[in-house]
């Protein structure tokens, strides 16, 4: 039973170690080129409005 679950444990990290070299790989190798500032970003940057006296 704890040989069973030792393989799992195992299988399971091997495939998570995989999918972070992948996303690795991807993140570096995209190809996208340049990248703008505001590519990729969800917020704006804050707008503010100044009612003066």
């Amino acid at each position: 039973m704890e040989n069973g679950r030792r393989k799992i444990r195992i299988c399971l990290f091997g495939i998570v170690l995989a999918a972070v070299v992948v996303g690795i790989f991807y993140y570096y190798f995209s190809g996208s080129g340049q990248v703008r500032s505001s590519e990729g970003t969800l917020i704006k940057g804050p707008e503010v409005e100044y009612y003066g006296c």
